[in-house]
């Protein structure tokens, strides 16, 4: 229920109509009760504000309208200004990048604000009747929304602003780290206190038995979150063990085979027990940063591509997405392992998860700049120097092999590709120095 939670609270964030919804459900009910106070009260009468009181109800009325009617024009330009920044960071950077600007705060309450003075100049010029009663005085929901007017100015400059902003290279990649490192956050704590429920341990040396049942997948689609403690009661009242096959971010085919049930409980049968196992893990059209960490990585990776490409030439932009991706990684490797098998109360095995490790995390982050940067030795050099620093913290074994088998890799695509005597010295140069400073490690 808490994956379920936190996968709504995400889908309403990212959508562009909820923070303009709720601000002008909140004008609706803000022109009600000017409107009341208006009924109980009379502005023009209070000691030393006279001088605000309106002539008649007709003055209201087309002050009401000439707000309403700018407002709404405004608010048609926003609009078209945020259908250009989108297109622009879709060429520019990605189609991946939308989902960022539309979850942009500043973006989403401008235009709630525009429209929520549009409705409530609405509202109260709805509520104005100048025939029955042309001495009513409507002088505090008029200034209301006049005092709204001029937050929507405020709130123009601002926008104008921020979209100036969002659309810089630096900025983007800076945000998308920022997402980057508060997955992190949360899937990798900073200190794992010691649980003999909770243990690492290497999936190829586990032996569960052969006497297992497959489960299907009921939808294609990216597998967005698992819950876990619920797949483990489930196997504990069961007395059985399961595995997953997937890890969050990776898509799944509708065919594809999900998780494996070892000694599966003979009382329920096959479809119930898919019912229960899908049930526990999301599938979404659209994967999330919040629950898959490769998916900010593949966001800085493919800007750090489209910089490279011929079309953009770009590298300083390719550098600034390779700083990002070092940082994020660095903060993986000064983690702790994450644990893939999973105990009930008595030390039973119950669950066994498929997760990422650092070879995965390097691929995802760097292939594709390795593929379309090689023959490039200023960005191979650039890659190099930042590898560097990652090789000072990394000190585990398992991850130290798997650098030196990326450095593998590199060090074929420099002695092939790179044309450039000079740097395709210096990369080997840069590779031995790193290789050095792994085997102190």
């Amino acid at each position: 229920m808490h994956q379920k939670l936190i996968l709504i609270g995400e889908r309403l964030r990212s959508s562009f109509w909820m923070i303009p919804a709720l601000m002008m459900a909140l004008a609706m009910g803000l022109a009600q009760l000017m409107l009341f106070l208006d009924e109980v009260t009379t502005l023009s009468t209070l000691p030393g504000l006279s001088w605000m009181g309106l002539k008649d109800p007709d003055s209201a009325r087309s002050l009401l309208t000439t707000i309403a009617a700018s407002t709404i024009t405004v608010a048609g330009t926003v609009f078209s200004i945020t259908m250009v920044a989108l297109s622009l960071a879709s060429n520019q950077f990605g189609p991946r990048l939308v989902r960022n600007f539309m979850r942009d705060r500043g973006t989403q309450i401008a235009l709630g604000i525009f429209l929520a003075t549009f409705i409530y100049a609405l509202m109260v010029l709805r509520g104005i009747n100048a025939v029955d009663d042309p001495a009513a005085s409507h002088d505090l929901s008029v200034h209301t929304a006049v005092v709204l007017s001029v937050l929507s100015i405020a709130f123009l400059v601002y926008f104008i602003h921020n979209v100036a902003l969002s659309i810089q290279v630096d900025n983007v990649t800076f945000h998308i780290n920022r997402e980057f490192s508060a997955a992190i956050d949360q899937h990798y704590p900073s200190e794992r206190k010691y649980d003999k429920r909770v243990q690492c341990f290497p999936p190829e040396q586990l032996n569960l038995g052969e006497n297992y049942l497959s489960i299907f997948a009921q939808e294609s689609g990216y597998l967005l979150a698992i819950d876990k403690p619920a797949l483990v009661a489930w196997a504990e009242k069961h007395n059985c063990c399961i595995r997953l096959d997937w890890h969050p971010g990776s898509f799944i085919n509708h065919w594809s085979r999900v998780a494996r049930i070892y000694e599966p409980p003979r009382q329920l049968d096959s479809e119930k027990i898919t019912d229960t196992i899908n049930a526990a893990m999301s599938v979404g059209a659209l994967p999330t940063a919040e629950q898959d960490v490769v998916f900010s990585i593949h966001q800085l990776a493919q800007i750090a591509v489209r910089a490279l490409s011929p079309g953009i030439n770009d590298p300083f932009t390719a550098y600034s997405c390779i700083d990002r991706l070092i940082d994020g990684i660095g903060k993986v490797l000064q983690r702790p392992e994450l644990p893939n098998c999973f105990h009930d109360e008595k030390g039973e095995l119950r669950l066994v998860t498929t997760v990422l490790d650092f070879a995965d995390l390097l691929d995802a982050a760097f292939d594709e700049i390795r593929e379309y940067g090689r023959e490039s030795g200023v960005v191979m050099r650039h890659l190099l120097n930042a590898l560097r620093d990652l090789a000072e913290i990394c000190t585990r074994k398992n991850d130290i092999r798997a650098f030196n088998a990326y450095l593998d890799r590199l060090q074929e695509d420099v002695a092939i590709c790179v044309e450039d005597k000079f740097d395709r010295t210096a990369a080997e140069e840069k590779i031995t120095a790193i290789r050095h400073l792994l085997s102190r490690h």
